[in-house]
């Protein structure tokens, strides 16, 4: 979303939603890469644009899911200064100092499957308590190889690899997990249970 098209973002949210049942503002963040931002006005616009979109979260009740690219000491500050209560920091990548400010505002923090061959994040994961960690799939990006489809069965190799860097049995990163999604995203639950009346 750029800048010029804030003036209708908040509309065209109300609009969607009036037609659907949404469970989660997403994916929204801030890319402060070199090629992303270069410029100081880059980071402003996209500060500017990333607020708004809390913004509408909040308003609308929704957790967002949230990617920040090396930004995420920003990411969390900006979140934490909006109040904003429900969010998975996606293939969360920053410094574990920075994802535990994340932890202590309730945060959540997921890992796709690449997170097997990336062994700079095993810290991170360690110092994450579990009950603020979620599995994800990102598919068809972020598997095993990045030369190959990333398909959403790689699932089990990240919970895998996550109960390894913890020492822990799958089965119980599997069941914390599950239930880390469920009281992020509430509505979900909600939503299966009509489901299966």
């Amino acid at each position: 979303l750029s800048l010029q098209g804030l003036w209708w973002f908040h509309d065209v949210c109300w609009n969607i939603i009036s037609h659907c049942v949404l469970f989660v503002c997403f994916q929204i963040g801030l890319d402060f890469t070199p090629w992303c931002a270069p410029s100081h006005q880059d980071r402003e616009d996209q500060m500017s644009v990333f607020i708004k979109q809390l913004s509408v979260a909040k308003e609308l009740q929704l957790p967002v899911n949230v990617h920040s690219r090396s930004a995420a000491k920003v990411t969390i500050e900006t979140m934490r200064e909006q109040g904003i209560s429900r969010a998975l920091l996606h293939n969360f990548a920053g410094k574990p100092s920075v994802a535990l400010e994340g932890v202590k505002a309730g945060f959540f923090f997921s890992f796709p499957p690449a997170v097997c061959r990336n062994h700079q994040r095993d810290k991170l994961i360690k110092q994450i308590p579990l009950e603020h960690i979620c599995l994800e799939t990102d598919s068809p990006a972020l598997g095993l190889d990045k030369l190959e489809r990333n398909e959403p069965c790689n699932i089990a190799l990240c919970c895998r690899h996550i109960a390894d860097v913890k020492g822990l049995s799958t089965q119980t990163v599997q069941i914390v997990t599950a239930q880390n999604a469920l009281r992020l995203f509430p509505k979900v639950q909600t939503h299966m249970q009509h489901i299966s009346l």
